[in-house]
Formats: C-alpha cells, sequence, structure tokens
C-alpha cells in the first residue's frame, strides 16, 4: 500500500491569516497527500479548521486535525529570542485523511483507548529525553490504517530553532538535531504499545539546516550530518535524514539571468526515518513546486498568500 505523507511550514497561519485558502487546498489533494504535518500554526489551529469548512469541492471535510502548542525552551537564549522576535506562537498541526486513518486504538481491559496526539515532555511518557532543552518540542502522532494491514505509522513533527546566523545559534539547531535523530526517533521506533502492532515512525518537519550537495548553493552554509549510525546488539541501525531539494524561498529582488534560480534559498524541510527500524518496501521524496504549478511563478502572490516555504512530500510503500 502506497502513502503520502506531507510537511508544510505555513509561515504564522493563524484565525484570520488572508491566505488563499483554496490553493492550499488544491496543493494537499492535487498532490495526492494523505497526512499532512504543519509548522507555524498559531490561534488554535482555528485557520485550519476554516480551510477544512470552507474548502468544500477539494472534499476536506473528510479530513480531521490535531494541533498543539509545544513546550517553551527553559534556555535563556532562546526564551529572550521568543520574545524579543515573538516566535511564541509557532506551533503545530496535523492533517489526516479520514478515509484512510485513525487516532491509533487499543483495548485494554475490555475497554478502548485512543491515542491522543500531544507534545513531547516529561508528562507524556513516550520518550526517555529531556527535551527542554528545545525552543519547540516536538508533536507527535500515531495513526492507523482503516484498511490494509495490522500496523501503525507514527510521525514526529519537530521545528527546529531558527535564531540568528551567529554561531551560537547554529550550535542550537544542531544540538536539537542531534537530541532528534539519536535519542527520540531510536526511542520511538522502538516503543511498543499494548496491542504491539508493527510500527513505522518518521520524522518531519523544518529543521532549520541544510544537506550538503556538491553543486547546489544555499543562502546560509549551516548543515546537518544526514546519517546517524550506531549498533543494537549485531546490528547496524542508520537513521538518515532526507529531501535535498531547495524548499524555503528568498524575498530578495535578484538581478541576473538566474534570478529565478536564486529565489529559492536553501533545504530547510527534511523528513527522518530508519531504514532498519521502519523497513518501507519503497521509499522517495521530492519538493513540490507549488510557485510554478499552482501560482503561475508568481513568487510574491505565493510568499504573501501561502507561505516561504515550499510543501515536502515523502510517499511510502509499506
Amino acid at each position: 500500500m502506497e502513502y503520502k505523507i506531507g510537511s508544510f511550514n505555513m509561515k504564522n497561519f493563524g484565525a484570520n491569516s488572508q491566505k488563499d485558502l483554496e490553493k492550499i487546498a488544491r496543493i494537499i489533494t492535487e498532490e495526492q497527500m494523505d497526512v499532512v504535518a504543519l509548522q507555524e500554526i498559531l490561534s488554535e489551529g482555528k485557520g485550519i479548521k476554516r480551510l477544512l469548512e470552507q474548502c468544500v469541492k477539494y472534499e476536506l471535510y473528510d479530513w480531521d486535525f490535531c494541533w498543539a502548542s509545544p513546550q517553551e525552551s527553559t534556555d535563556l537564549d532562546k526564551i529572550k529570542d521568543m520574545i524579543v522576535n515573538d516566535t511564541r506562537g509557532e506551533c503545530y498541526a496535523y492533517l489526516w485523511n479520514k478515509k484512510k486513518f485513525k487516532l491509533a486504538e487499543m483495548t485494554r481491559f475490555g475497554q478502548r483507548r485512543i491515542f491522543e496526539p500531544r507534545i513531547l515532555n516529561s508528562l507524556s511518557n513516550d520518550v526517555q529525553v529531556d527535551c527542554s532543552v528545545f525552543a519547540r518540542t516536538p508533536y507527535y502522532i500515531r495513526l492507523q490504517p482503516l484498511f490494509g494491514g495490522f500496523f501503525e505509522l507514527r510521525f514526529i513533527n519537530i521545528h527546529i530553532y531558527y535564531g540568528d546566523n551567529r554561531l551560537s545559534s547554529l550550535e542550537k539547531r544542531s544540538i536539537e538535531y542531534d537530541i532528534l535523530t539519536h535519542d527520540i526517533y531510536p526511542d520511538l521506533s522502538t516503543k511498543r504499545y499494548g496491542d504491539f502492532r508493527t510500527a513505522y515512525t518518521v520524522a518531519m518537519g523544518d529543521y532549520n539546516l541544510n544537506i550538503y550537495t556538491p553543486g547546489v548553493v544555499t543562502s546560509s552554509k549551516n548543515y546537518l550530518a544526514p546519517v546517524y549510525s550506531y549498533c543494537d546488539g549485531d546490528r547496524k541501525i542508520n537513521v538518515l535524514t532526507e529531501q535535498k531539494g531547495l524548499s524555503t524561498l528568498s524575498r530578495q529582488n535578484v538581478e541576473g539571468s538566474d534570478q529565478t534560480l536564486r529565489r529559492y534559498a536553501n533545504n530547510y524541510d527534511h523528513f527522518t526515518y530508519s531504514p532498519e527500524l521502519s523497513g518501507f518496501n519503497k521509499v522517495s521524496f521530492e519538493v513540490v513546486d507549488a510557485v510554478n504549478k499552482y501560482c503561475n511563478s508568481d513568487f510574491e502572490y505565493y510568499n504573501d498568500n501561502i507561505s516561504d516555504h515550499l510543501p515536502i512530500v515523502m510517499t511510502i510503500d509499506i
């Protein structure tokens, strides 16, 4: 069975945001996404609720969503940055097609229990990791298919700290990324709940770090290590971060024959998974070039009415 998983930083999507809801709905449905992790969702997800209610012709009334505000960091520099730059409202959401998925559930002592999506912190009991180092702690959801097998999909939605381009900020980004890949991802991938379904786990979101690609110019020279390997007994486990296409847009007007190309700034948006811990039959990644495909190459319109990020898609076959 094939599924398409999307990730999309929506650039301060609030209750009264003047977003082009129809184009956002077109992107989600025409790209055939089944689940979408969203970042920068404000106002308790009221903008997402408007999207589902108003875009009737795209049948988004058959979709469900959840929203959460991340616990803020205990790092004093990060707290100062969030207050000064007013980035405290950068929250998370998930959208999923109710014809294909529902929240994971299990029966215990004769009672049905439904998994509630949650922010990963000391109260969640899902990971044995101190998540207080994050500016925005990750958002965790478990979904199971309505048809097609005894398994569940586990998703970790993350928006890594940005700050600025000083070395101290870059180090904080790298620390958050390392905790995600070294600790949180392995913990959640191997965790077993009461019904012992086969679990496939993917982290996704805005990492604010590039994957270095020879010949590709990015506006920021801040890179992540795309492979983390460790041993579990005699088995080698690889945790891979993928999706190298440029996914953020620059607001700068540039001159020259390559001006369109140079409007694409960084490959900050990624997926993380382990071939050993989540053995998909096939995996592929892409950036949806929504500026050209849905906005007639109008960068300003897209930036003002949709986002300064392009959506990314991971296609998995189970």
